[in-house]
């Protein structure tokens, strides 16, 4: 069931349901309905889910090929994209300043 595939996404994203659905801008009563399977989401949701966090659209509707899809960035990526937003301004500086000494040392060594 869907729900079931929801709960599974709900942990490999290391989110609560709440956060979850915060991302899709929806309800979290409602979400908390759909995760209960009270409610089938209609199409438009699992649309926003598929798109906001990758998934398989298979995945998703019919439990069939990986969870997350090959479009879009990594889940590794999007971790640490996650985890940006928790920080203050500063701290992103400092992430941004470190990203781009990276992206430039690396550029160097191509170069080698």
């Amino acid at each position: 069931m869907i729900c079931d595939r929801l709960q599974i996404l709900l942990d490999e994203l290391n989110l609560s349901q709440r956060q979850f659905a915060m991302k899709i801008n929806l309800d979290a009563g409602y979400f908390s309905k759909i995760i209960r399977g009270k409610v089938n989401p209609p199409e438009r949701i699992l649309l926003l889910i598929e798109n906001v966090f990758h998934v398989n659209k298979d995945w998703l509707e019919n439990g069939q090929g990986d969870i997350f899809s090959n479009q879009g960035i990594s889940l590794a990526k999007k971790q640490v994209l996650e985890s940006i937003d928790s920080l203050n301004d500063e701290q992103v500086h400092a992430v941004s300043s470190f990203i781009k000494y990276l992206t430039e040392n690396s550029k160097l060594q191509q170069k080698k």
